[in-house]
């Protein structure tokens, strides 16, 4: 049995325990397709490689149910989806867009006046119940309700409806991001038709990954949180 010392050169950095992976799940309300938060989440993943970040689609029923519950640790919805006792910060705002197919009579214009729209079908992904937020926000750019027909689909499919003649759907700005076969998209003649959009979470959350990504978000400098 050879019981000869040895010098081990290994260096002593890599004895040290691997850093905890820490694990943060976030909630959106609104389109990855463009726009600040794909940005951020890429920004985030990039600076925090430790950090297992899940992302999910959330309503704001579904909001409701899990954000107090801690089951989702950041929300990010429209400014007025929150409820009283949440914490929140905002974030950034983006203009409502409307989608048609390229040959509705509305695509011809530039730009789409509000009062048209209130005479024209718009279409909704969903019951309509955890979207009120958006529904208020398109009342408001519009003057007035408009025709809201509801649809049990996801806001990709909504999208190609409109692609089939269905009727004109509005969303954010950051949907622009995305190819939809024979749908264009016009901005609304309105000085109201913006979205504003905040981050929600449970004031009992202090996990670090959540304090980070606050950071991150508003602009901090992530390397000194």
């Amino acid at each position: 049995m050879d019981l000869s010392y040895r010098t081990y050169t290994t260096p002593i950095s890599a004895w040290r325990t691997p850093r905890r992976r820490e694990r943060l799940t976030l909630g959106v309300a609104c389109s990855l397709n463009w726009g600040p938060l794909r940005d951020l989440i890429g920004r985030y993943r990039r600076q925090r490689p430790e950090v297992d970040l899940m992302i999910e689609d959330l309503d704001e029923t579904g909001m409701a149910e899990r954000l107090p519950a801690r089951r989702v640790d950041l929300a990010i919805a429209l400014y007025d989806a929150g409820a009283p006792g949440w914490r929140s910060t905002p974030l950034w705002s983006e203009p409502l867009m409307a989608f048609m197919a390229e040959g509705h009579p509305l695509a011809a214009c530039n730009s789409v006046p509000s009062a048209a729209l209130r005479e024209t079908p718009i279409l909704m992904a969903g019951n309509g119940a955890g979207d009120r937020a958006l529904q208020r926000a398109i009342i408001g750019a519009l003057g007035g309700p408009p025709n809201f027909l509801h649809y049990a689909v996801q806001r990709d499919n909504l999208i190609d409806l409109t692609a089939l003649g269905f009727g004109v759907t509005i969303a954010g700005g950051s949907a622009l991001g995305a190819f939809y076969p024979g749908v264009c998209a016009r901005p609304l003649e309105s000085d109201s038709a913006w979205l504003s959009y905040c981050a929600f979470w449970s004031p009992e959350n202090e996990r670090p990954a959540l304090r980070r990504f606050l950071d991150a978000a508003r602009g901090r400098e992530m390397a000194g949180a």
